[in-house]
């Protein structure tokens, strides 16, 4: 499926410069803005067009993995897998609690150093800002593909680091290369600085010198509670204003209280302790964190806050989880929670919470806080939410005017772009000497250099292996004939006979040889076929002419009916964007009918572009949010259809890998509803089937037990559950049979 040419960031002139920001935590997130429009911050997609990264490096072979792939890694190379790398910077007290907290499987040294890991045949140690570094470099590629260029980059970093893990990040950009352009804030100065960006000429308006707004940010790994007081600021002698930033501000912390027990993984340890209790009580096992199971057991955690984050009650459930008793069988687990639990297991958490936000309301002063602006996932917790409200007054709005997961990175790109409400981070500090950074670069280039050999020799081998497969595709196609299939055939099987020998050697097949290879085959079929790649020609000169004119009657069609006029980049009244957007989704649903997916698709995003910019999503009332709420949803719902449709077309021309992207992108469409309405039994039922053709079949059902509980009585609910529960127990069944062939 095509994408929208205006969304992507291939889209960027080669020689557009951008602002970026980098939230540098557990899940890191990127975000940027052009140099010619700064104020329009944009959050950037990783490599499998997800907006979060996680935090980690993992070594295989000749491949350094960061990130989503490198996290793939964790249960299967759990030693070489570097996780969490912002909580691991340098040896320390807390350092060894954040590892036993977050279920570090991989070594940590006394001097500091993370592994051994083993890289290329070589086992070594590392100091975590080498890997860190890989991770930095990959995640600013977010942003500037397609040849932008980086004019300033800022990395926000968790308020609790203290200064020597400060300096580890310091060295780790150093180690990229692009220190002498790059700032370091703490994620509270971004979120202060997201907010002036998201509020532009309205943070300060005539007649208003400071305002005074609290923000509650319970992230993955913190919690901090800051009240902030933005004020004019005098713009420095001889400097210019960036067209689009609005008079210089700043930010003063009037409280300001970052602590490690008050994140989300708080209430998700207080949970995971309280499961792990009544599992070794019923099954009398002995239940270790620091394992496997372990592992998989803090992952449906995780899974079940967020349930209870929108339902009551939820359900922790893990088939084969570990043997009951000392010999006994694989036990499947299933441990109902609700809320009650989940507040009765961090009460000393919610306690302590209580106690800051106190604090932060007896710094107010009299003068009170305008707001209370919730930020990061834990504030999606009712009894967080209702702490707030009780500390802070039922007159004090709670608001949530910012994007729990992605205002920090927004806010270090609107910093670095100019809205510098607060000073960064002195950089002045080293983590190590000149001599050993010089040798842990030294280190860095030749893995970076190993890593592209490999990755360049791999992508040949599968392109020689992918072009062996087409040939005989075409064999087998109408004008197979003409590619002499009596003599190509042969060849093509003694290539299959080489591929088999290649991959067994003792040594791995180089690069030169794969390259050879490929141009040995693609010659051969050439010569041989020279009347099939003939016709191939014709046909294709026959089909861009039928392509160029049917292009040309979209350009008239699209013109007759003004689809081409976008404003999108201009000054426009809140009124004309939502007329717009819902006249993009009217469109969108046109072309949906007429089975244009790509075309719905790009409609529909549009839309929800409209009414999605800061500056207007920032200046609603309470009936326009209702109605561009509306619009959002009816947007991701329908573009989750259309990829729904474009998955069971590609499933049919390529099988299930060419679908897969499809079904995970009509996921994440159904997950952009579910944030905006929880309760959506058409985004519930449609994640489900997503999950179901993923093969996550216990979030499928999940998703299903869920409808259920908002609609009891839905056919296709029900429905969707008795076949789940089928392939549930033959799956079960499966396993079983696997386990006893294994240890029988």
């Amino acid at each position: 499926m095509a994408a929208d040419p205006q969304s992507t960031a291939e889209a960027t002139p080669a020689s557009a410069g951008r602002y970026v920001g980098i939230d540098l935590g557990v899940s890191c997130v990127v975000a940027s803005s052009p140099v010619d429009a700064p104020h329009a911050v944009t959050v950037n997609t990783n490599d499998v067009s997800g907006r979060s990264t996680p935090a980690a490096v993992s070594y295989d072979g000749k491949l350094r993995h960061v990130g989503m792939n490198a996290e793939g890694r964790l249960m299967s190379a759990p030693k070489q897998t570097l996780s969490h790398l912002p909580l691991v910077l340098k040896k320390s007290e807390a350092c060894d609690q954040r590892a036993q907290r977050y279920q570090l499987l991989f070594p940590r040294l006394e001097d500091g150093k993370l592994g051994p890991v083993t890289f290329d045949g070589d086992t070594f140690e590392v100091k975590p800002c080498g890997p860190l570094s890989a991770l930095i470099s990959t995640l600013t590629e977010y942003a500037t593909t397609g040849g932008a260029k980086m004019e300033q980059l800022c990395v926000a970093v968790h308020d609790f680091l203290s200064d020597e893990e400060v300096a580890v990040v310091r060295d780790a950009i150093d180690l990229t290369g692009l220190l002498p352009f790059t700032s370091v804030l703490r994620h509270s100065d971004a979120v202060a600085a997201a907010f002036a960006q998201s509020n532009g000429s309205k943070l300060l308006p005539e007649g208003t010198d400071e305002r005074l707004v609290a923000f509650v940010d319970i992230g993955s790994a913190h919690g901090t509670v800051s009240v902030v007081r933005f004020r004019r600021q005098p713009a420095e002698e001889g400097s210019q204003p960036k067209e689009g930033i609005p008079e210089p501000a700043s930010a003063e912390f009037v409280f300001r209280c970052s602590e490690e027990k008050l994140g989300v993984q708080s209430l998700v340890e207080a949970l995971l302790l309280e499961a792990k209790s009544r599992i070794e009580q019923k099954h009398k096992c002995t239940v270790k964190l620091q394992t496997k199971s372990g592992v998989r057991l803090a992952n449906e955690t995780v899974h079940g806050l967020k349930q209870l984050s929108m339902l009551p009650d939820a359900e922790l459930g893990l088939e084969a989880f570990l043997p009951e008793g000392p010999e006994g069988p694989e036990i499947d687990i299933s441990v109902p929670v609700t809320r009650a639990t989940l507040e009765t297991a961090a009460a000393d958490m919610l306690k302590r919470l209580g106690e800051v936000l106190a604090q932060a309301v007896a710094a107010a002063g009299e003068m009170g806080v305008e707001g209370v602006e919730l930020v990061g996932g834990g504030c999606r917790v009712p009894a967080i939410q209702a702490l707030v409200k009780e500390k802070f007054g039922e007159s004090v709005p709670l608001r949530f005017g910012l994007d729990g997961a992605s205002c920090v990175a927004t806010g270090a790109a609107a910093w670095a772009a100019g809205y510098k409400v607060t000073p960064a981070l002195s950089l002045d500090n080293k983590s190590v000497p000149d001599d050993e950074l010089a040798t842990i670069r030294k280190q860095e280039t030749k893995i970076a250099s190993v890593h592209k050999v490999e990755v360049a020799r791999l992508e040949k081998r599968n392109a020689l292996e992918s072009y062996v497969y087409q040939v005989r595709g075409w064999i087998s196609s109408k004008d197979g004939s003409l590619l002499n299939p009596d003599v190509v055939s042969p060849f093509l099987d003694k290539m299959v006979l080489w591929f088999e020998d290649a991959d067994m050697a003792d040594e791995p097949t180089s690069l030169e040889v794969y390259t050879e290879k490929m141009q040995e085959t693609e010659d051969f079929v050439k010569k041989e076929g020279v009347a099939y790649f003939e016709k191939q020609a014709k046909d294709r000169e026959e089909q861009e002419k039928a392509l160029a004119k049917a292009a040309e009657e979209e350009r008239e069609r699209r013109k007759e009916l003004g689809m081409d006029f976008d404003k999108d980049e201009r000054a426009m009244k809140k009124e004309d964007r939502i007329r717009l957007a819902a006249k993009n989704k009217d469109e969108g649903n046109d072309m949906f009918k007429a089975q244009k997916f790509d075309d719905a698709i790009r409609r529909y995003k549009k839309a929800i572009e409209h009414v999605s910019r800061p500056e207007i999503v920032s200046n609603l009332t309470p009936s326009e949010v209702e109605e561009t709420t509306k619009i959002k949803v009816s947007c991701h719902l329908n573009s989750a259809q259309c990829f729904i449709k474009a998955a069971d077309t590609a499933g049919q021309e390529g099988g299930k890998n060419a679908s897969e992207p499809f079904y995970k992108k009509a996921k994440t469409s159904c997950d952009d509803v579910l944030e905006l309405d929880e309760k959506n039994l058409k985004a519930i039922f449609r994640r489900s089937l997503c999950w179901e053709k993923l093969g996550e079949l216990e979030s499928a059902m999940k998703d299903i037990k869920k409808g259920l509980g908002v609609a009891p009585e839905d056919g296709d609910l029900k429905r969707s559950q008795e076949r789940l529960e089928k392939l549930l127990k033959r799956q079960k069944e499966g396993q079983k049979k696997v386990f006893s062939k294994m240890f029988g």
